[in-house]
């Protein structure tokens, strides 16, 4: 099984363009970059930035993911009730994180601790500079080799399931001796060219 996630992600690899590569690995620096600019808008530190979009990313595209998280900030900011921020596409369990993370230490580790999932958690990491691999239903379908909709239950990751997946891109990206979180982000890129995601 383990094989097969490894051949489906470098074969998803090996499809992408120059491009891609390069878009793959800047996706993470750029992602940091724009964080930083919330931060600034804000008047927040950058963790608290990258933990509330971390919080808010669930099912969101990475514009609709700064913009909602900016909606959350000013929420929290503005004292409105999380469960009140008028127009908010993040769900409110995640609002709830993202005004919890607001309150958090400027620790990583408090603010991962905030977090909790294993998906938001390595999101952050990986903006922040870290290695972790953020598996989303993306990352889930190109290891399977196998297009599902993201929001069906086919696209629930377990805890078992998450680690395995995570192992499967770390072994791949030791065999291409790149980091896993740029593999994650280059096959990404790629998938959504192959299948015609916006």
């Amino acid at each position: 099984m383990q094989d097969t996630l490894v051949k489906n992600i470098l074969k998803t690899y090996g499809l992408s363009t120059k491009q891609e590569k390069d878009d793959g690995f800047k996706w993470y620096f750029r992602a940091r970059r724009d964080c930083r600019k919330l931060a600034l808008n804000k008047g927040i530190r950058l963790r608290h930035a990258v933990g509330v979009v971390a919080a808010a990313s669930p099912n969101l595209n990475w514009n609709k993911n700064v913009h909602t998280a900016s909606q959350v900030i000013d929420g929290y900011q503005q004292g409105i009730e999380f469960e009140q921020i008028e127009g908010c596409m993040a769900y409110k369990a995640n609002r709830f994180k993202g005004y919890k993370v607001m309150v958090a230490l400027n620790r990583s580790d408090k603010i991962m601790k905030v977090l909790n999932g294993l998906k938001i958690t390595a999101f952050f990491d990986n903006i922040m500079g870290g290695d972790s691999v953020t598996v989303d239903g993306h990352a889930r379908n190109i290891a399977y080799n196998q297009r599902v909709g993201l929001k069906s239950n086919k696209a629930n990751i377990s805890k078992p399931e998450y680690r395995l997946i995570a192992q499967a891109y770390r072994d791949a990206a030791e065999i291409l001796n790149i980091k896993a979180c740029d593999l994650q982000a280059i096959t990404w890129v790629a998938w959504r060219r192959i299948h015609g995601i916006k």
